[in-house]
């Protein structure tokens, strides 16, 4: 395989093209970085500059050597400039523990703290985040921050933001998702570390002390670093479920703040799959099940959808639409890109000879919808 630049016309950019050079701004800050695959929305960033033509990565493959030989999802330079990406965020993720460590202590401390460091550092994490949203991808290098409530925030706003940016939200409204995400759990400071560190079952009494952790983190956001409503409400909601039996104030879907519903998917997903004092973790494609088995009671079921096209695991039967319009069944583990079974045709007519689809070897192809009400059902009645 051979990787060259080719220079085509804003005008004729198409999805999937990947980038061979940087595109800056009309301030010359780099906007998007090489390597980086284009998506509609990218291209119509770029129309809008007054940029005429574009570096694109082509590939051509020798002739001689015929082997079956797939194209990468990250060419030469799209791997070279995820290396660097990871690296800035790998770099944002450990000032932004060191920001939760301080103002962890300062709570504790009863000294007053500022609103304004997490801001900066929630601002830095956007801007990676909008560059390129597969740096979730690299969640797993978050087990080098030891302390978990550290590195539970820090992933926990990580990974809203990405779903903030996979649901449409606004850099205003991400910036009050990643503010509140970031320090969600932050009224834990406030309860007996005898009680949150206990590693057996808590009583009744212990629990209800527990709960009050988002009474009290509300209030820090609220009263003392002076957050928002939406922002403050974060620390409040996150642990309402669509149901009714969530708590402090047992609220129902309805009336559960969007930014909260983010946050509890993001929370539970993050907890369930780290090793913590009561439990041992699972994998990713468990915690997947988790939130799809919960959905609609525990989370709202839409941002569970966004979330699992995010992550990018999908459990094998789940039944999933393609952007070609075609409705198929998942038939493998391969993470951003499984075997799809094709059983309806893009019309909604069922096939009566299925065909498969490997999503890696047609990165043209994507999922873009999930039936999880349909899932849920076939795995019950197993």
């Amino acid at each position: 395989m051979i990787t060259n630049k080719r220079q085509v016309a804003s005008k004729d950019l198409k999805p999937d093209m990947i980038l061979a050079e940087p595109i800056y701004d009309i301030d010359g800050k780099t906007l998007f970085s090489e390597g980086l695959r284009l998506n509609l929305k990218r291209i119509e960033r770029i129309q809008s500059l007054d940029k005429n033509t574009v570096f694109i990565e082509e590939v051509s493959y020798e002739p001689i050597k015929e082997k079956n030989t797939v194209q990468e999802h990250a060419g030469i330079f799209e791997k070279n400039a995820m290396k660097r990406k990871s690296i800035i965020l790998n770099e944002t993720r450990n000032e932004a523990s060191h920001i939760v460590a301080e103002m962890l202590d300062t709570v504790l401390d009863g000294n007053s703290i500022k609103a304004e460091k997490i801001k900066r550092i929630v601002e830095r994490m956007i801007g990676v985040i909008l560059i390129d949203e597969r740096v979730v991808l690299n969640l797993s290098n978050l087990s080098a921050i030891d302390d978990y409530l550290l590195s539970h925030s820090v992933n926990v706003c990580v990974l809203s933001l990405v779903a903030g940016v996979y649901l449409g939200l606004t850099q205003t409204k991400l910036m009050k998702l990643g503010s509140g995400a970031l320090i969600h759990d932050i009224g834990k400071m406030l309860v007996p570390q005898e009680v949150y560190n206990k590693p057996d079952k808590l009583s009744e009494e212990e629990f209800k002390e527990i709960q009050q952790h988002t009474i009290y983190g509300h209030k820090i956001l609220r009263d003392t670093l002076k957050f928002d409503s939406e922002t403050a409400n974060i620390a409040l909601s996150h642990h309402e479920r669509m149901d009714g039996l969530g708590y402090p104030h047992q609220l129902t879907k309805h009336d559960i703040p969007i930014f909260a519903k983010i946050v509890a998917v993001a929370d539970v997903f993050d907890a369930i799959t780290s090793n913590r004092i009561y439990c041992d973790k699972v994998d990713y494609y468990h915690g997947v099940l988790y939130l799809i088995e919960h959905a609609d009671t525990q989370f709202d079921i839409e941002i569970v959808k966004k979330f699992i096209t995010m992550i990018g695991y999908y459990p094998i039967g789940l039944y999933v639409k393609l952007n070609t319009g075609d409705i198929g069944q998942v038939m493998s583990k391969n993470m951003l890109c499984p075997v799809v079974r094709i059983v309806k045709d893009s019309n909604g007519q069922t096939l009566q000879n299925y065909y498969e689809i490997d999503l890696y070897k047609n990165p043209g192809i994507s999922i873009i919808d999930l039936n999880i009400e349909e899932f849920k059902i076939r795995r019950a009645s197993k």
